[in-house]
């Protein structure tokens, strides 16, 4: 969330959070800065999913991409720089893709 954050009251276009599963843990917690100033919607799906559900929600996604509604900056780096790329906080809602 850090990354979205803003250096301005620009008000970027609004970043969608979608929040699926508890894998990881059943908490979630956001700077109030982060909901301030980045325009970043939250949006979860339901506990208990079961697995066509998941396959469907990936779909619609996949969809929403490939359509243009979903977008989002990417910058590439080299995988050999997986290190350093995981400790930057620079991004401001660009994603790394690690590339050969």
């Amino acid at each position: 969330m850090r990354t979205l954050t803003p250096e301005s009251f620009a008000f970027p276009k609004p970043t969608r959070l979608i929040q699926v599963g508890e894998a990881a843990g059943g908490g979630l917690t956001v700077a109030a800065e982060s909901l301030r100033t980045s325009g970043v919607e939250i949006y979860g799906a339901s506990k208990g999913l079961d697995a066509r559900t998941m396959g469907g929600l990936y779909g619609r996604i996949v969809e929403w991409t490939r359509s243009g509604e979903l977008t989002f900056e990417v910058e590439k780096f080299p995988l050999r720089d997986s290190e350093t790329a995981w400790q930057r906080t620079d991004l401001r809602g660009r994603r790394l893709v690690a590339v050969p």
